[in-house]
């Protein structure tokens, strides 16, 4: 009787005491869960950015090599085109010399 005596008065505090514990395990549960699949989706999330920050690199590096390869045949026409004007230039010198005797 004397159990019976200290519970029956407390019935409603221990109840509250034990769905409360209860409550914050399945709550803490639920939070967990809630962590992981955020960082699940972050995971996801750097993935793709990492995905596209790889795509745009590589169409960086290919613009840059088309450039390059232009660069390279403009110097090219250049050396060629200098030569060829040096040679006309000692010409046109080659003749004004001639012209001065």
């Amino acid at each position: 009787m004397e159990i019976l005596d200290l519970l029956l008065p407390n019935v409603i505090p221990i109840l509250a005491i034990l769905g409360g514990g209860v409550a914050w395990f399945f709550d803490k549960k639920k939070r967990r869960e809630e962590i992981d699949r955020l960082k699940s989706e972050s995971k996801i999330t750097e993935a793709n950015a990492l995905k596209e920050m790889q795509s745009v690199y590589n169409v960086f590096v290919g613009d840059v090599r088309v450039q390059i390869s232009e660069l390279k045949q403009q110097i090219v026409d250049l050396r060629i085109e200098n030569k060829e004007l040096t040679h006309k230039v000692s010409i046109l010198v080659e003749e004004l010399e001639k012209q001065k005797k």
